[in-house]
């Protein structure tokens, strides 16, 4: 007699919310996900091994780790929104700062920076 058995990982999808990016800047969709990772055995899930969440942009791509906490307020905040289809789309704003990466600098106020002195190019006469 064998066993099989093995790790299995399932993804399922809480909301998907309009949000402020934090690697981007700006408003987009964000999905939020969990993913579970499950002791499996005879391909059937038993036994939960941990849980994690993700929040992924739509416009650029970037997926950001999440805490519980943050999903749950996140959820809550997609579900009360369809719940009231005339209210105007605001970008969600967390309480806290959600843990992104730093948001790319602003572009430069006074043009572009000078370029570097170098030799003359050959084209020039």
């Amino acid at each position: 007699m064998f066993l099989i058995f093995g790790i299995k990982r399932l993804k399922r999808r809480l909301a998907t919310m309009l949000a402020v990016c934090g690697h981007c800047g700006r408003p987009a969709a964000q999905v939020i996900v969990r993913v579970s990772t499950w002791f499996s055995l005879f391909f059937i899930p038993v036994i939960p091994l941990g849980t994690k969440y993700f929040s992924t942009c739509t416009l650029c791509g970037q997926t950001m780790k999440i805490d519980k906490d943050q999903a749950t307020q996140m959820v809550t905040a997609a579900q009360q929104v369809a719940a009231d289809p005339d209210a105007p789309a605001v970008p969600y704003q967390a309480s806290q700062p959600l843990p992104y990466q730093e948001a790319p600098p602003a572009p430069y106020q006074d043009g572009p920076p000078p370029l570097p002195e170098s030799s003359p190019s050959p084209l020039e006469p």
